[in-house]
């Protein structure tokens, strides 16, 4: 199903793909895919982008994993919570100077992809400004389709609010600087995450 897209990010495309939110902008997180993704976005460079894997394990060769992380996100549909955290080694600083922010991916479709790929950049795939549209195809046609180095699954997504977005602390203890920060409350309300995050001290 993904093969004719797997095989255009694989040789430096962007592609539009589904979430369970909304339409993302993939590419491989390279400085040269990159400089494709935020130019098409009209992006400005000091707003990084996250990176959507299929598990923590896959992301681990980005950035390290705190002790107890999957144990919190198992309290959550996968896709509702990004977490921000440190660089294992030295990225594009799109990607983040204060950590990276991940996302496991919930969708069949994108973890098909992202399984064949490795992690891609997931960030909404519209104009920076602008609504996203729930079509991965017509995402992928407003921000200048093939013409534009755009591929696209044709998927609809269904919208709603936008993941959580926390950063973790490496580890985990009863001071209150070593709780997770909410950087943008979404789907996941702040208590849910506090409780959950509560459950494992």
């Amino acid at each position: 199903m993904v093969r004719d897209q797997v095989d255009w990010i694989l040789s430096g495309g962007l592609c539009v793909y589904p979430t369970t939110t909304q339409p993302a902008l993939g590419c491989l997180p390279s400085t040269k895919n990159l400089n494709s993704l935020f130019r098409t976005k009209k992006r400005s460079h000091n707003k990084p982008v996250s990176i959507g894997a299929i598990s923590l394990e896959q992301a681990s060769d980005y950035v390290t994993i705190p002790t107890n992380l999957g144990s919190f996100l198992s309290s959550f549909e996968r896709g509702t919570i990004t977490v921000l955290l440190p660089a294992k080694i030295e990225l594009d600083p799109r990607l983040g100077t204060q950590g990276v922010a991940v996302r496991i991916l919930d969708h069949p479709i994108a973890r098909e992809l992202v399984r064949q790929t490795g992690p891609l950049s997931a960030t909404s795939a519209n104009m920076s400004g602008t609504d996203p549209l729930t079509s991965c195809s017509g995402a992928a046609l407003e921000l200048g389709g093939r013409d534009a180095g755009i591929d696209w699954i044709d998927a609809i997504c269904p919208g709603g609010l936008p993941s959580t977005l926390i950063s973790w602390p490496l580890q985990i203890g009863l001071n209150a600087s070593r709780a997770p920060k909410i950087l943008r409350e979404g789907i996941i309300p702040i208590r849910e995450v506090m409780s959950a995050w509560k459950n494992l001290i």
